[in-house]
C-alpha cells in the first residue's frame, strides 16, 4: 500500500489562500432588516424627492460623532450605489413637502475582540443594531419603523483581521434595503 505525500508548506498557504478568498466581502454582505411597524397602508415612498438623514444612538451605545458621521457617509454611499438618481438632495437646508427623514437610531454597536475571533470563530463577533425610522418631515408622522442588524463572526485570520468599519458597509446595505425595498 502506497502512502499518499504529506502536504507541504506551499499546501497549506494555498488552502489557507483559498479559504480566504472564499469568504472575501463577507464583512460587507447586506445585513439583514425586518419591519415592527410596517409601512402604512397607501403610502408611497417614491413621491419623496429629498432625504433628510439622520444617525443618532441609544445612551447606552458608546458612538463619536466621527462614527456616526462615517457610518452616515456609508449609508449615503450604498444609497448612492444601489439607486444613483432616487433621491435629488440629501440632508440639504431646504426643507419641503417632499422630504422624508430618516432616522437610525444605533441601539447596539460591539467592536468586539480582534483577538477572540483570531483565535475562534464566534468569539469576540461584532455587531450593529439600529432601529429605521421612517417620517414624513413636513407633518412629522411615522410612515414606518425596521430593525437593522449586521453580525459578523468569522474566526482565524480573516475575522482577526476584520474592523468593525469593515462590516458597516453591510449594515448601511441593510438600512438602505428597509426603506428602498420596504415590502420585502
Amino acid at each position: 500500500m502506497k502512502l499518499s505525500k504529506p502536504i507541504t508548506l506551499w499546501g497549506w498557504i494555498s488552502s489557507i489562500l483559498f479559504v480566504l478568498c472564499i469568504n472575501i466581502g463577507c464583512a460587507s454582505t447586506k445585513g439583514s432588516y425586518s419591519p415592527v411597524v410596517p409601512l402604512k397602508e397607501g403610502v408611497d415612498l417614491s413621491k419623496y424627492s429629498k432625504l433628510l438623514l439622520e444617525v443618532t444612538n441609544n445612551n447606552n451605545v458608546a458612538l463619536t460623532e466621527t462614527d456616526k458621521t462615517r457610518i452616515k457617509t456609508q449609508i449615503i454611499a450604498s444609497l448612492h450605489k444601489e439607486y444613483p438618481n432616487r433621491f435629488k438632495d440629501i440632508n440639504m437646508d431646504n426643507p419641503d413637502l417632499a422630504m422624508l427623514q430618516i432616522v437610525v437610531n444605533i441601539t447596539r454597536y460591539d467592536k468586539g475582540s480582534a483577538f477572540g475571533r483570531l483565535m475562534l470563530a464566534v468569539i469576540g463577533g461584532m455587531h450593529i443594531d439600529a432601529d429605521v425610522i421612517l417620517n414624513d418631515y413636513a407633518s412629522k408622522e411615522c410612515l414606518a419603523r425596521y430593525e437593522t442588524k449586521k453580525t459578523f463572526a468569522w474566526g482565524g485570520i480573516y475575522g482577526g483581521m476584520t474592523r468593525i468599519e469593515d462590516i458597516e458597509e453591510g449594515f448601511s446595505k441593510a438600512v438602505v434595503a428597509s426603506f428602498m425595498e420596504p415590502k420585502k
